[in-house]
C-alpha cells in the first residue's frame, strides 16, 4: 500500500515539475525570445525584407505612425482581429529597426469620441458595422518633423498581401519628402486616356498614378530638342515619329550621364484601340508600331522588326471564336503570363517578383560588334517562336496562331538591362533644330538603360483589378508590372529604397502534370477540331457545285433538285459529322477523366499523409518501447 502510495506521489510531483517546467521554460522564453520568430513561408511572408530594413535605416528625423483601429471591429469580426494582429506586429518590427527614429501608437477611435473625430480629420475612412449606421475605423496616418503627411485610409482585406509594401513606402516618402523628377515622353494617353473617362475614371492610367506617388512626374514634349537638367531619369513610353532633334536630345542626355526606361512597341494594343476611338472623331492616333533608331544601334540593340512573342508555355487563357466556330477558352500565345524562373533572379529589379504580364512584346537582340552588354530582364520560355506582327493586329485569329505554332527552341528577350560605353548616333551633322552646345561623341560613363519591348504592360488590364470597398476603388495587383517599373525608376533614378521591394503576392503556385495533360488534350481537340472544319468546308464547296450545276426550279424546294448521288453524299456528310463529334467528346471526356483522377491522388496525399506518417510513427514508437522493455526484462532476469 506504501510502495502504491509513493507511486503515485511520485507520479503526481512528476506531472506537477513538468507543468511547471513548461510554465517557466514559456515565461523565460516570451522574456528572451521576444520578437524572434522563424519565418517558414517560402515567400518569407513574416520577414522584413531587404528593402525595408534599407528604408528603415535611412530615416534621419523622427516619424510617427498612428494606428487607427477600432475595438469593436476586432471583437467582432475574427478576420479583420488577425489581420489587425498582423498590422500591430509589424510595425513593431519596423519601430525596432528604425534606430528609435519611427514610433508607433495605436489609438481606438470610439464613437464620438475625441480620437474618432482626429481620425476624421485625418480622412481615415469608416466602415459601418451594423444597421444603426455605427462607423469602425483601421488605418494608419504617417507624419515626419516637417509636417508632412501620409494616409491609409483603410486597411482594405484585398490588399493584405501587400501590406509591407504600403507600408515601407509610406516611410520612405516620409524619410526622403524630397521627389525625385521623372521625365516622361509618351504617345499614349497616359495622362489624358478618352477610354478611361468614359468609364467615368479620372483619365489618368492605374500606372501613372502609382508612379506619381513617389516621383515628380514632368511631362515632356514629344518635341522637345533639350532635356531639362533636373530630370532625374528619362521615361519613354512608346516614341512612335519622334523628330530628329528630339532623339538627338534623347543621345545626348544618355551620353552624358543621363538614366532611361525606355518602353518600345512592335505591336501597340492600347495605340489601336484609341487610334480608332480617335478616328471617329476624325483626329489622328498614335502609331501602332515604335522603335527608336537611330539610338539603339548606337547603343548596341535592335528590336526585331515586325516580330511578337509567342510562348506556348507562359500563354494566358483568353475566350476565342466568333460566328465561324463556337466561343471557348484557348491559350493566346501573344498574351504572356512569364513566371518568376523567367525573371533575372540577380537583379533588384525583377529578382523578387513572381511575375509579369506582357501583351504582343517584341523581342531585343544584342547588335553584334557592340560594346555595351544586354543583360535580360525578362525573358519568354524555350517554347516560343518569332510571331509575324501581323498576326496580332486587329482581331487576331487566336485559334488560328495556336493551331499553326511551331516552337524555335529558344528563350526570347523581352526586357533588358544595356550597360557600357557607347557612341553618338550622330557622329556627322547635326539634325534640323538640334542643340549643338555642349555636345559629346561617347559616353562620359557607362550607359545604365532599361529597355522594354512592350508598353501594353502598362496598362492596368493586363496587371491589376479594381475593387470597390464601400465607394474607394482599391487596386489589386494580380502581376509585379506596376512594382516593376517603379523599381526600374527608382534604380536609375538613383535611389534603392524601394528597389527591390515588391507585393508579398501569393505564388501561382500551377499543377503543372494538370497543365501539361490540358496541354496535350487541347492540341489533339484542336487537331479535330480542325479536321472536322475542313470537312465541312470540303463537303460545302462539292454541294455548292453540284446546286450550281443543277439550281431548282422557280417555287421547286431547294431539297427537290438533289439527285440520289447528292442525297447520299449528304448523309453520308452527316454521319461522318456525328462520329467526328463523338470523337471530340471521347478526348474531352479522357481530358477530364485523367485530370480528375491527377487531383483525386493529390488530395488523397495531401489530406493523409500527416496522418499515415503520424499512424507509422506511433507504430514505430510503440514496437521501439516494447523492445526495449523486454531487453530491460531480460537483463534483470
Amino acid at each position: 500500500m506504501s510502495r502504491l502510495f509513493a507511486r503515485k506521489t511520485l507520479l503526481g510531483l512528476g506531472i506537477l515539475a513538468t507543468l511547471v517546467l513548461i510554465i517557466t521554460v514559456n515565461i523565460i522564453g516570451g522574456n528572451l525570445l521576444r520578437g524572434v520568430r522563424l519565418d517558414l513561408t517560402q515567400t518569407k511572408l513574416y520577414t522584413l525584407s531587404p528593402a525595408t530594413e534599407r528604408a528603415l535605416q535611412q530615416i534621419e528625423e523622427p516619424i510617427t505612425l498612428r494606428l487607427f483601429i477600432s475595438d469593436r471591429l476586432t471583437r467582432e469580426v475574427p478576420s479583420f482581429a488577425a489581420y489587425a494582429q498582423r498590422v500591430r506586429d509589424l510595425l513593431r518590427d519596423y519601430a525596432a529597426g528604425s534606430r528609435g527614429r519611427l514610433t508607433v501608437e495605436v489609438l481606438s477611435p470610439d464613437p464620438f469620441s475625441p480620437i474618432e473625430d482626429r481620425a476624421v480629420a485625418y480622412g481615415l475612412q469608416g466602415v459601418p458595422i451594423d444597421q444603426g449606421g455605427e462607423q469602425v475605423y483601421f488605418g494608419l496616418v504617417g507624419a515626419n518633423s516637417t509636417d508632412d503627411q501620409e494616409v491609409i485610409a483603410f486597411f482594405a482585406p484585398e490588399r493584405e498581401r501587400f501590406l509591407e509594401y504600403d507600408l515601407t513606402k509610406m516611410v520612405a516618402k516620409l524619410a526622403r519628402p524630397k521627389q525625385r523628377t521623372v521625365g516622361l515622353i509618351s504617345t499614349l494617353p497616359i495622362t489624358a486616356d478618352p477610354a478611361a473617362q468614359q468609364q467615368g475614371g479620372s483619365g489618368t492610367w492605374l500606372i501613372y498614378d502609382q508612379i506619381s506617388q513617389n516621383f515628380k512626374v514632368q511631362m515632356l514634349e514629344t518635341t522637345v530638342t533639350q532635356i531639362p537638367a533636373d530630370i532625374d531619369v528619362l521615361w519613354l513610353v512608346h516614341p512612335a515619329n519622334l523628330p530628329p532633334a528630339t532623339l538627338y536630345a534623347i543621345d545626348q542626355f544618355v551620353l552624358k550621364g543621363g538614366r532611361a526606361l525606355v518602353m518600345v512597341d512592335p505591336v501597340s494594343e492600347a495605340a489601336v484601340s484609341r487610334g480608332r476611338m480617335l478616328a471617329m472623331q476624325g483626329v489622328p492616333g498614335p502609331a501602332s508600331a515604335s522603335a527608336l533608331e537611330p539610338l539603339f544601334k548606337a547603343w548596341g540593340v535592335q528590336l526585331v522588326a515586325d516580330k511578337v512573342v509567342a510562348d506556348r508555355r507562359n500563354a494566358r487563357k483568353v475566350s476565342a471564336g466568333g460566328a465561324a466556330t463556337r466561343v471557348q477558352a484557348a491559350d493566346y500565345l501573344a498574351w504572356l503570363s512569364v513566371p518568376k524562373a523567367q525573371l533575372a533572379e540577380n537583379d533588384s529589379l525583377t529578382g523578387d517578383l513572381q511575375s509579369l504580364s506582357f501583351a504582343s512584346a517584341g523581342i531585343l537582340e544584342p547588335v553584334e560588334g557592340a560594346t555595351t552588354k544586354l543583360t535580360p530582364l525578362a525573358s519568354s520560355s524555350v517554347v516560343s517562336m518569332k510571331l509575324a506582327a501581323d498576326k496580332v493586329r486587329g482581331q487576331p485569329d487566336i485559334l488560328g496562331i495556336l493551331r499553326g505554332f511551331q516552337s524555335e527552341g529558344q528563350a526570347l528577350t523581352m526586357a533588358a538591362r544595356v550597360t557600357g560605353p557607347a557612341k553618338t548616333a550622330y557622329p556627322d551633322a547635326l539634325p534640323e533644330g538640334a542643340a549643338a552646345e555642349g555636345r559629346v561623341m561617347e559616353s562620359q560613363q557607362p550607359l545604365n538603360l532599361v529597355i522594354v519591348a512592350d508598353t501594353d504592360m502598362l496598362e492596368e488590364r493586363f496587371w491589376a483589378q479594381t475593387q470597390n470597398f464601400f465607394g474607394q476603388k482599391v487596386a489589386v495587383p494580380v502581376a509585379g508590372n506596376g512594382d516593376f517599373i517603379a523599381n526600374t525608376l527608382d534604380n536609375l533614378a538613383g535611389g534603392s529604397t524601394l528597389s527591390g521591394l515588391t507585393a508579398r503576392t501569393v505564388i501561382d503556385r500551377p499543377f503543372t502534370a494538370i497543365r501539361a495533360l490540358e496541354q496535350a488534350a487541347e492540341n489533339s481537340f484542336r487537331a479535330k477540331e480542325q479536321e472536322l472544319q475542313d470537312r465541312i468546308k470540303e463537303t460545302e464547296k462539292k454541294l455548292a457545285d453540284l446546286r450550281g450545276r443543277e439550281a431548282p426550279k422557280k417555287g421547286q424546294p431547294q431539297t427537290a433538285s438533289l439527285t440520289p448521288e447528292q442525297a447520299k453524299e449528304i448523309e453520308t456528310f452527316r454521319a461522318d459529322l456525328i462520329r467526328t463529334r463523338a470523337e471530340l467528346r471521347d478526348v474531352q471526356l479522357a481530358l477530364r477523366t485523367d485530370i480528375e483522377a491527377l487531383q483525386t491522388r493529390i488530395r488523397l496525399w495531401v489530406i493523409g499523409a500527416v496522418p499515415v506518417a503520424l499512424v507509422v510513427f506511433a507504430l514505430g514508437l510503440g514496437v521501439w518501447r516494447r523492445q526495449r522493455a523486454r531487453r530491460a526484462a531480460q537483463a534483470q532476469r
